[in-house]
């Protein structure tokens, strides 16, 4: 069985102020509600306390004495009521006005609490019985959430009316030894019932705040592994894309090639469709590599690489470092003339760049030789026939003088080789 801490005046959270604010706006609410039910109650004693003295139901009945308690009543629940509103429009988040809200709130308890105990007083005189003060004091229990010390005023205030008054209003000793047994239990019962219910809305909060700090933390975690993942998933299309592209050079490599060469047979290659493969290489780079050393050879490779590339103006071609100092151009569906062309343009770009080389016996720039060859292609493995077609025009014009380009056909190679 759960035992509480009667005698706890707080909770033990960090965000004390916090608590003291939401338990103030808690009180209001429920302070509201009960106002408005007690102006309803005291309206209706009012009516009938007024009906009964008109048709003068009970001589012994003090009318106005009750009609008066029952208009301060009344009066005190639209006063509070009013008040409340003014701080609740005037600050919503009322921590400027936390302390006159407190007392605000212990006086109200106060006074119903203690008006409770004024009608048992005056009931004595009739019934003999201390009912209107339980009620007032179950209900303020209840509904207001107050700690050890604060609700000690209005139990103190309103006990010690009764308690002092209850000779001087009941004649009877033997009633007055009833009243005060039953009052001490009752009020020992009331104060527990009152300590369990802000015991547990005090632990119902704590756990609220945990709960808030969990969720926050989750939320954070979150936030974070999202930003992680974001990360990786830069770092991994980062990987997809350097596994893609040459090191050096940073255009396409071989297996962008394999790839490109799969998507063209998914969107490009038809019946009757033709593959342009056109071969190229630096003249005399190891000459140039030996001449101004790697790190100006590496220049080179790359503002060639860029120039070579530089004519890719759609997604059905591809330029790519086919390797040392060669690169491989190829399109589909390309008419020999707009290939020949393309290869003039790649030879007088390199050309544009007029990167010296002394130790060159054809140029004293940086030039390059191309092999061209065009094939009809039906299935990928015909890509090596391609390959092959434009490596054997790469060296055709090697053989010819280098710093030019030559085109092979499949009617041509035959007769190339066997001059060869």
């Amino acid at each position: 069985m759960k035992i509480y801490n009667f005698l706890k005046n707080d909770i033990d959270i960090d965000e004390k102020d916090n608590f003291a604010i939401d338990c103030i706006v808690d009180n209001i609410h429920r302070g509201k509600i009960m106002a408005v039910i007690v102006i309803g109650i005291e309206s209706v004693y009012v009516v009938v306390d007024i009906i009964t003295s008109i048709l003068k139901v009970d001589n012994r009945f003090s009318f106005n004495a009750y009609l008066a308690m029952y208009l301060l009543m009344i009066i005190v629940n639209v006063l509070y009521l009013l008040i409340i509103r003014k701080y609740h429009e005037k600050d919503q988040n009322l921590k400027n006005h936390q302390q006159q809200l407190d007392l605000a709130i212990i006086a109200y308890m106060t006074f119903v609490m203690s008006w409770g105990s004024i009608i048992s007083l005056m009931d004595q005189a009739l019934y003999g019985q201390l009912i209107t003060f339980m009620v007032n004091v179950v209900f303020c229990s209840a509904i207001y959430l107050l700690d050890n010390k604060k609700i000690l005023i209005p139990y103190s205030i309103s006990v010690g009316i009764l308690a002092i008054g209850l000779p001087f209003f009941q004649s009877s000793s033997d009633m007055l030894i009833g009243h005060y047994v039953n009052l001490i239990v009752f009020i020992i019962i009331s104060w527990l019932i009152s300590r369990i219910i802000y015991h547990n809305y005090c632990e119902n909060y704590t756990s609220k705040i945990l709960l808030n700090k969990s969720n926050l933390l989750l939320e954070k975690k979150i936030e974070e592994n999202r930003k992680i993942n974001i990360q990786l998933a830069l770092a991994n299309n980062h990987l997809v894309k350097s596994a893609l592209l040459d090191e050096l050079t940073g255009i396409p490599n071989r297996r962008s090639f394999r790839e490109f060469i799969d998507r063209a047979f998914e969107y490009y290659v038809k019946e009757g469709s033709t593959l342009s493969i056109i071969m190229i290489d630096i003249d005399f780079f190891k000459q140039f590599n030996d001449y101004y050393g790697h790190e100006e050879g590496d220049r080179t490779l790359i503002a060639v690489a860029n120039q070579i590339n530089s004519i890719i103006e759609d997604p059905s071609e591809i330029v790519i470092r086919w390797g040392g100092e060669e690169f491989l151009y190829a399109a589909f569906n390309r008419s020999p003339e707009v290939i020949a062309q393309l290869a003039d343009k790649i030879i007088k770009r390199v050309a544009d760049l007029k990167i010296v080389h002394d130790d060159s016996p054809v140029n004293p720039y940086i030039t390059i030789s191309i092999g061209v060859g065009t094939i009809p292609i039906i299935q990928q493995k015909d890509l090596h026939e391609a390959i092959e077609l434009a490596d054997q025009a790469l060296y055709f014009a090697k053989s010819s003088g280098r710093n030019c380009v030559k085109t092979l056909s499949n009617e041509d190679i035959e007769e190339f080789i066997s001059v060869s």
